[in-house]
Parts: C-alpha cells; sequence; structure tokens
C-alpha cells in the first residue's frame, strides 16, 4: 500500500471497475450498497488528476450513472460496448438488435428451466448468473455457446459466477486504450478491478507503463494486490489528500 500510496497522481489515468472494486459484490446487481462517501471521494480525486478518472465496467452506463449520478468522468459500460465521455452518449451498433433480442429470448428459456439461476438483460447481449447454483457454470456455458453459434458478432465470456453473452469488438481494453489515445508520454493507466474481464484491460495498461492492482483472490497479471473494496477506498483516499 505504501509503494502505492506515493505514486504521483497528477501522472496518472484512473480506470476503475464497479462491482467488486468500488462497491461490495452482492447476491444480486441490483443489491449492491454505494457507500456514502465514494460520490465524494470520486469527485475529488477527478479534481486532483484533471479529469483523468473512469469507470469501467460490465454494468451499462445507465446503471453506474443511476448509482453515481454525480459522477463527473468517463464511463465505459457493457464491458466497453457503450460509454459516456464529456456528458456524450455512445451506444454499440448492436443495442437493441434483432439479434440481442434473439439471444436474450434463448436465455429466457434457459433460465425459465432453472429458478436459481438470474437472467441480466442489456442492450447489447445478455448475463445468466448461476452464483445460486454454482454446479450449474458448466451446462449455462454450453448452453449460451450454442446460442451464438450463428452469430460471429458475439462472444461468450466469463465472469464471477456469470456467463456473459456481449459483442465481439467490445472489451475494457479497447476502453482504456481509447481513453489513453492522445495523453502525455508521461502519464501512466492505473487498472483496478477484480475480474477476469480487467484482466484485458490490465494488458494493455501494462504495454503503457501501467499500474496494475487486482482486488480480491484468483490469477493476475497485476503485481499488486488488495483484498477488497474497502482497501481500494483507502488507497483512494490517500491519493485524494496527496499534498
Amino acid at each position: 500500500m505504501t509503494e502505492l500510496a506515493t505514486l504521483d497522481l497528477r501522472r496518472l489515468y484512473l480506470f476503475l471497475d464497479f462491482d467488486g472494486t468500488l462497491v461490495d459484490l452482492a447476491p444480486t446487481p441490483d443489491a449492491i450498497h454505494v457507500p456514502d462517501d465514494l460520490p465524494t471521494l470520486l469527485a475529488g480525486l477527478h479534481d486532483r488528476t484533471q479529469g483523468r478518472l473512469a469507470i469501467v465496467s460490465g454494468r451499462e452506463v445507465a446503471q453506474i450513472a443511476h448509482f453515481l449520478p454525480t459522477f463527473p468522468g468517463a464511463i465505459y459500460g457493457a464491458h466497453g460496448a457503450e460509454s459516456r465521455v464529456d456528458g456524450i452518449d455512445r451506444p454499440h451498433p448492436l443495442a437493441g438488435s434483432a439479434t440481442v433480442a434473439a439471444v436474450q429470448a434463448a436465455a429466457a428459456d434457459l433460465v425459465a428451466t432453472e429458478p436459481a439461476l438470474l437472467l441480466e438483460r442489456k442492450k447489447t447481449g445478455a448475463v445468466v448468473h448461476y452464483r445460486a447454483a454454482p454446479t450449474k457454470g458448466p451446462a449455462v456455458r454450453a448452453a449460451l455457446s450454442d446460442m451464438i453459434a450463428g452469430h460471429p458478432d458475439l462472444v461468450l465470456h466469463a465472469s464471477k459466477m456469470a456467463w456473459e453473452i456481449r459483442p465481439a469488438d467490445a472489451s475494457k481494453a479497447g476502453a482504456v486504450q481509447a481513453l489513453m489515445d492522445g495523453q502525455p508520454d508521461d502519464v501512466r493507466p492505473v487498472v483496478i478491478g477484480d475480474d477476469t474481464t480487467d484482466e484485458e484491460a490490465m494488458e494493455v495498461a501494462q504495454t503503457m507503463n501501467g499500474i496494475c492492482i487486482r482486488v480480491g483472490e484468483g490469477d493476475t497479471i497485476a503485481p499488486h494486490r488488495l483484498d477488497a473494496p474497502s482497501d481500494v477506498h483507502a488507497l483512494l483516499r490517500r491519493w485524494a489528500v496527496q499534498p
């Protein structure tokens, strides 16, 4: 923590995951709790970094904006499939398409056969959560793989206790690359995340002399690790009060 806390915030671009990083994971996506001081903390970091602060999440932009309505930084949602930068929304071409509707309908049929499964619909895809039925993971993966077999513009991606169908050209790595383009050479990306989807963002950050921090357990390429969102908050607070 000491090594990380002494980094010069003026030369960093912060890329923060949301679930499992800024907020604790919950049994369902809607059940998370946003700490009361988090919006103020993020606003202060946005000022200290001269606007170099982004949330890059699997959630949709609208969901992040719902939980953090005053967040002033860039938001990349649905694993980079959509964004809100400088107040401008950029949806993905597949958002609301017949292709997405078809896989969502098939996923709904799958979930209907197992009450413990949970379907999360997104404009650009679908997520089937199996946290309440851990043994169903392989079967969910196989079924969703079959659903997208005829859709080369969609891919299946692993998340924590979930499998997600998303656009093939969407990634958190792409979000980091897009926001780092045009930054001064001495600005380093900092990626903080807890999931397999954050590893791709860490990979591209490392090509830019970036700093990668894994939250919680799991295999990672990150050289730094924090145990929980509370530890992330502690680090962010130390950055926020730098002289």
